[in-house]
């Protein structure tokens, strides 16, 4: 039952981004946009549900509608198509003073993590992508430990703000 809904909430989300894409919408998706940039990807990046090959991208951060939960369409730069979007877990303070993709490196990729924006004084977190595992189980305490102890290369790609 899970994976019926799964499957069918991946064809509908394929069936609007194929539909943006073919009338032209490009990143149009989002109503009020409150933050566009341009990042450059080094290496390939897992981000959420979305696999991107090492380039240049554009993203907006925004709601899709007033009082919607927050997205991130991320498109690339050399077409202009969409790449596709990705939910906000959650919104907390930002950390930095300057815009950029908070990622940990695993291997030859990199995993996205948060989006900072010091501006709207926000980052916005997102889930791992699905298998990825940063936590492990204890059992002597009976329940999950997060792997703080383990080396983890944490880097941020700087985000290029767009003009408005």
């Amino acid at each position: 039952m899970k994976t019926i809904r799964s499957l069918m909430t991946l064809a509908g989300i394929s069936l609007v981004l194929f539909a943006l894409s073919a009338t032209g919408a490009k990143a149009q998706i989002l109503s009020s946009a409150r933050f566009s940039g341009n990042f450059t990807l080094p290496v390939a990046a897992q981000w959420g549900r979305m696999a991107l090959p090492a380039g240049e991208y554009t993203l907006s951060y925004g709601q899709p509608f007033k009082g919607g939960t927050f997205i991130v369409v991320v498109a690339g730069n050399a077409d202009g198509n969409i790449r596709g979007m990705v939910l906000v877990k959650a919104n907390v303070d930002a950390s930095t003073t300057k815009d950029a993709l908070v990622c940990i490196r695993e291997g030859d990729a990199l995993v996205v993590r948060a989006l900072e924006m010091p501006e709207l004084n926000t980052a916005a977190q997102f889930a791992l992508p699905h298998g990825a595992k940063l936590v492990a189980r204890n059992a002597k305490q009976k329940g999950y430990t997060q792997l703080a102890e383990a080396p983890m290369l944490i880097e941020r790609i700087p985000v290029t703000l767009n003009a408005k």
